[in-house]
């Protein structure tokens, strides 16, 4: 309190140094003093900050108002003044009020490991009284509770018929009773009060909490006493019935910690999206923006010309691959399909175009097409396809050293067409195969070796399915990935042939 003091002092002397009375910005510097008492101290603190800073601050505000009345400046220094005796009551009540509950959910929590084990009706009552005594600040404090017999302990002693706890008992309902006293010389000493409040569990009363002391037992805290009466009941009854439900909790913590895991790893990993996300919408936004604005504002040769709007074209595409990405990843959080818009479509001719585009952006990977001749057509959305295939080359590329050959290539399968992609990366380790379609997953030591939004898959995934079709991923340490995908055929019925033995 001596610093809150001392800066009330010193904020009043720079405000006299300043010379400008009631209008002097400076005055706002009280506040800080008072709001630290109010949050040290809680209302008593925060109540006697701000009335000394009311005080210091009047003789600059009341001249103001004798000299020239309600000027600007005077309702300035009035406001001030108001503000301050506010700010300290209520941060100071809220303060206080805080702590109260901080103080109840400790106790809560102290009750809770009180009763964590598994003992008898006497021992739970004796610990709860004695995690209580310290905590609740009363002259006596009494404990009772139903025995599984019926009958009423405290202790191990019987309620008297007709006692407050043994009325609360019957009635369910708390009761505040006044006792009188006097001193050794018979004269009048100050009352005292007794508060009971029902243990309820289940809609019924099971126990009761009875606390007495000297002087009043404030309305708040009589209200305070019967929230922890109703959590103590529950406490109790769950110690009563520890010895059923103690396998059953244990076996609800293991699916809840499971369940917060997923969640929590769920969670790193879309704020790991958005970051990658990001910087992949970037990149190609940086390019169209840097190149667009050379070809507005320099004279550049038809060549230059032609090869800046190839960049940018390419830079396009990927930039609307991305955006159609991240709609379709919607589409699937929701739980639904991609639309598509499906045709009898040649596959060949949809493999070599999206191979050209990548092999015109790239020079480090090779890129081999190897389709038979004669496929049938299938079932399936141009743009969909397309999708697919660039997801599968273009992590091919990522996930490969630099030289090696990426294999895209095609076959008939009966009533069907097997598209496949292959690389000679560092392979997928086993246990992350089952996880490679989930969004947003990415593997844990491939993860570094190149960027992505981790979504490719999982589009993959969804719009092969959305076709009727299936896909399979075949990997093996530093030997590579393949990646096939099956569609049906535009004719006849389609039939899940991934079982059949690898070619090539």
């Amino acid at each position: 309190m001596i610093l809150v003091a001392g800066s009330l002092v010193v904020v009043t002397a720079l405000i006299a140094l300043d010379g400008a009375g009631a209008a002097s910005v400076l005055r706002h510097a009280y506040f800080l003093p008072v709001i630290m008492a109010a949050l040290r101290f809680g209302a008593p603190g925060g109540t006697l900050a701000a009335g000394a800073a009311v005080l210091l601050d009047a003789p600059f505000v009341l001249p103001e108002i004798e000299r020239s009345g309600l000027t600007a400046p005077a309702l300035e220094g009035l406001v001030t003044v108001v503000m301050l005796a506010l700010v300290g009551t209520l941060s100071g009540a809220l303060k206080t009020r805080a702590a109260r509950h901080r103080r109840r959910y400790e106790l809560l929590a102290t009750l809770q490991r009180t009763l964590a084990d598994e003992v008898t009706l006497d021992v739970a009552l004796a610990r709860l009284r004695s995690a209580l005594a310290d905590r609740l600040g009363a002259d006596a404090l009494i404990l009772a509770a139903r025995a599984d017999t019926g009958l009423v302990i405290v202790g191990g002693e019987r309620v008297a018929s007709g006692s407050l706890i043994a009325r609360v008992l019957d009635t369910g309902a708390s009761e505040l009773v006044r006792i009188g006293g006097s001193d050794a010389g018979g004269r009048g000493v100050l009352s005292r009060r007794a508060f009971a409040t029902p243990l309820v569990a289940g809609g019924q009363a099971i126990g009761v909490l009875a606390v007495e002391r000297k002087g009043e037992i404030p309305a708040e805290e009589r209200a305070a006493l019967e929230a922890l009466g109703a959590q103590m009941g529950l406490a109790l009854e769950n110690a009563r019935l520890a010895s059923r439900q103690r396998h059953f909790a244990a076996e609800l913590a293991d699916k809840v910690s499971a369940a917060r895991r997923e969640l929590e790893e769920l969670d790193r990993a879309k704020s790991a999206f958005v970051a990658i996300a990001s910087h992949e919408l970037r990149t190609p936004l940086t390019a169209l923006q840097g190149f667009s604005e050379l070809l507005a504002v320099r004279h550049l040769p038809p060549d230059e010309v032609n090869r800046l709007g190839a960049i940018m074209r390419r830079e396009a595409r990927r930039l609307g691959r991305i955006v159609s990405d991240l709609l379709d990843l919607s589409r699937i959080e929701r739980g639904l399909d991609p639309a598509l818009c499906r045709i009898p479509l040649a596959v060949e001719p949809t493999v070599v175009a999206t191979v050209d585009l990548f092999r015109q952006g790239t020079t480090t990977h090779p890129i081999a097409i190897a389709c038979e001749p004669a496929l049938p057509k299938i079932d399936a959305d141009p743009d969909a396809l397309e999708r697919v295939l660039t997801n599968l080359i273009s992590n091919a590329i990522k996930y490969s050293p630099a030289g090696s050959v990426v294999r895209v290539g095609a076959r008939a399968l009966d009533g069907g067409v097997a598209i496949s992609v292959s690389d000679s990366g560092r392979g997928i380790p086993a246990e992350a195969l089952g996880r490679i379609f989930e969004p947003y997953y990415r593997v844990p030591d491939a993860a570094g070796a190149a960027r992505g939004t981790g979504i490719g898959l999982a589009v993959v995934k969804a719009l092969v399915d959305a076709h009727g079709g299936a896909v399979e991923v075949e990997s093996a340490p530093t030997l590579g990935t393949r990646v096939t995908v099956v569609l049906p055929a535009a004719r006849g019925p389609f039939l899940d042939t991934l079982s059949q033995p690898r070619v090539g």
